[in-house]
């Protein structure tokens, strides 16, 4: 995912990868990386805008089924030989003397951030019976959804007498 910095003019030009799954250290890739970017100059920066496209292998947070997750997202990057891009968050620094601009990096940091932090096979997932197991997906159990913990037990009888009180 490397573009020669003399093939990136004041016009815009379009760029195609494909990164391999294994290359960008990222576990949950269940396919190759397909990037589409354009790429034009601008002063000292070269401006890249794109999209990558891929599928991820997650695990359902809630009945730890498998599933398989589509990305496609768009993103924007900037790349700066000016000085002042050290302190710009938006803007990547670049050596004057780099002759290439690895995109590779940029791809593995929008990929990971793409991963959903509660991963879910879908937002109606029931999730596992918590008192047997059971995935309550696919079938029902007839388990008692009151499960009871006696450390409760003194506030009950605590509100109990409150009532109590009050009458």
């Amino acid at each position: 995912m490397k573009i020669l910095t003399s093939h990136i003019s004041e016009e815009k030009r379009f760029f195609d990868f494909t990164g391999r799954k294994d290359r960008l250290g990222i576990p949950e890739l269940d396919d190759d990386v397909h990037v589409h970017v354009s790429a034009y100059r601008s002063g000292n920066d070269y401006k890249f805008s794109g999209t990558v496209k891929t599928r991820l292998r997650l695990s359902c947070d809630r009945c730890l089924e498998a599933f398989t997750l589509g990305i496609d997202e768009d993103f924007d990057v900037i790349y700066s030989i000016d000085e002042l891009a050290v302190k710009d968050e938006h803007l990547r620094p670049l050596s004057p003397y780099d002759d290439k601009i690895d995109l590779r990096p940029y791809i593995r940091e929008t990929l990971v951030l793409t991963i959903p932090v509660k991963q879910l096979c879908s937002p109606r997932c029931k999730g596992l019976c918590p008192v047997c197991g059971t995935n309550l997906n696919r079938e029902t159990c007839s388990c008692k959804n009151e499960v009871h913990d006696p450390r409760w037990d003194t506030l009950k009888e605590l509100k109990k007498t409150l009532e109590n009180a009050e009458e």
